[in-house]
């Protein structure tokens, strides 16, 4: 098992520790895919003479449990980990947060395997270097799966998702990919939280830069990413593993009504997915998760607040 420290993490991608050169660490995460079927990472070399050019470096996590664990550069330009089994998000955006702060890049730009990077996306990060004075936590694209906006959005009252939020406000959420995340503002909330390893990661992160008065701003470029809630390709588990997490996450961080709210929605989705969940004794285990996570939301309440 690997365990990255700011020694190893600056290790990883050299000791330039040149902010002004090295502007944003392109952060893939994968699983269970081969490295040249990985759509992320394909578009990321179709672009590295903008890269480059940039001063920008791609850092891959492959969270693909019982391979080997190791780090080692695949060029100049692109340094691949595996930690040996599947730590989840959390864990490696945490050692991309630890190797980019011991480098000097100033922001992450965070992307699934199944995320596919174009030269528009690149070019609208000069917007991000082009307000440095602003305490920005989170650039958010507007990001589309088959033509249905997914992010960025706003949480309404009960919960409900808008997902037309107009780009001054001053609630935006948004999925964790193509999320465009300030390095000092991930030091400033004590590093990348663990607990949530997987699912509820992205709303804890937009999350905590709301509650800590860093401002979330929407990046001018539209960009495509598969979705697996949206375009359906989702398993049992994982459906059971998001009920858990929301419920947990509504529990541990929301008011009253938004709490009822999610709580019906995850009701509501579990009815919607009755061909994925297969019957009703697999949706009393999916409903089981959604009491559990509620249980746990609670708890860990008690533990922060008290």
């Amino acid at each position: 098992m690997i365990i990255l420290t700011e020694v190893a993490a600056q290790r990883l991608c050299g000791s330039q520790n040149l902010t002004t050169v090295n502007r944003f660490l392109f952060v893939v995460v994968v699983y269970r895919m081969s490295l040249t079927e990985v759509p992320a990472l394909r578009s990321l070399l179709d672009l590295r003479p903008l890269l480059r050019e940039h001063g920008d470096r791609v850092l891959v996590f492959d969270n693909t449990p019982g391979i080997t664990a190791e780090s080692f550069s695949i060029d100049a330009d692109i340094t691949y980990l595996s930690f040996g089994e599947n730590r989840g998000l959390a864990s490696a955006y945490h050692a991309a947060y630890l190797t980019a702060k011991a480098n000097g890049y100033g922001h992450l730009v965070l992307l699934d395997q199944d995320s596919e990077v174009n030269e528009q996306l690149i070019s609208a990060l000069t917007q991000v270097t082009g307000e440095q004075t602003e305490s920005v936590a989170i650039w958010c694209p507007q990001v589309g799966c088959y033509g249905k906006r997914i992010s960025p959005y706003s949480i309404g009252v009960f919960a409900w998702i808008d997902y037309g939020p107009q780009p001054g406000s001053q609630s935006l959420y948004g999925i964790n990919s193509f999320s465009v995340v300030n390095v000092r503002f991930i030091e400033d909330i004590g590093g990348v939280e663990q607990f949530y390893w997987l699912d509820s990661l992205d709303t804890w992160l937009y999350h905590s830069a709301h509650r800590t008065g860093w401002v979330v701003k929407q990046l001018g470029v539209e960009v495509d990413h598969d979705l697996s809630l949206v375009s359906g390709r989702i398993s049992l588990d994982r459906l059971k593993n998001i009920a858990f997490f929301e419920s947990c996450f509504a529990f541990e961080h929301w008011p009253a009504g938004k709490i009822v709210g999610t709580i019906l929605k995850l009701f509501v989705r579990g009815i919607r997915r009755m061909d994925t969940i297969g019957g009703i004794g697999n949706y009393a285990a999916y409903i089981f998760q959604i009491l559990e996570g509620s249980r746990m939301g609670r708890k860990r309440r008690t533990i922060r607040v008290g």
